[in-house]
């Protein structure tokens, strides 16, 4: 990743405008979602998609990566919404079916 002096920044050479509700997504565990806006939503899921960020070990096409905290349960989870009716012993039964 890299930031300008705009607080822009840019990841695999695609540009987000640097607002403070996307800073707050990207750097919080948890995150105040007065200052997030939709859009801010939507630049997140993006980033998530470009990176593979909340899947598990960061690889593409595995499932996504479960967790009781605060940012998974507010706003990644909702991003997302299939992972809603994964439970935790569904994604440990997927984990098993992988090795």
């Amino acid at each position: 990743m890299t930031v300008d002096r705009y607080s822009d920044f840019y990841i695999r050479n695609k540009h987000f405008k640097g607002t403070r509700g996307l800073w707050e997504l990207l750097t919080r565990k948890k995150v105040n979602t007065e200052i997030v806006t939709a859009s801010d939503l939507r630049q997140y899921k993006r980033i998530l998609n470009l990176t593979s960020a909340h899947l598990e070990g960061y690889e593409p096409g595995v499932p996504i990566h479960i967790s009781k905290g605060f940012k998974f349960r507010t706003v990644i989870a909702k991003l997302f919404p299939q992972t809603k009716q994964r439970d935790v012993e569904t994604a440990l039964r997927q984990q098993w079916v992988r090795y």
